[in-house]
């Protein structure tokens, strides 16, 4: 994993290191990575939250597209100059534990409820 002080690249020319950060078109397939941008240069959009992780399947240089296997299971095609972190995130296990008592899943649905 990560740990402080750990040097971090980015670019065409970084290493295949976690937590380095390269366009998703140079990593090989079956590289776990994750922040992974869903459109060219929005920053990380995809695989952001505690323990997920997207895997790269397939490149197709032809098209300059990439597929990629999301979280949910989908598989999306998105542009191999797209950049990810490769790694998974922190935190998983996360929702392994019991909630427990209604006031707790209250609190937790509460947050998701407006949605006007």
């Amino acid at each position: 994993g990560m740990y402080t002080g750990q040097f971090l690249y980015c670019g065409k020319k970084a290493n295949l290191q976690i937590g380095n950060i390269l366009p998703v078109g140079q990593m090989p397939e079956g590289t776990m990575v994750c922040n992974l941008e869903e459109k060219t240069g929005d920053r990380g959009a995809l695989a952001r939250t505690s323990g997920n992780y997207a895997i790269i399947v397939s490149h197709n240089p032809d098209t300059g597209k990439s597929r990629v296997k999301l979280p949910s299971g989908n598989k999306k095609l998105i542009p191999s100059a797209n950049r990810a972190m490769v790694g998974i995130v922190a935190g998983g296990g996360r929702i392994d534990k019991p909630l427990l008592k209604a006031g707790r899943a209250y609190h937790k649905y509460k947050v998701k409820r407006n949605c006007w």
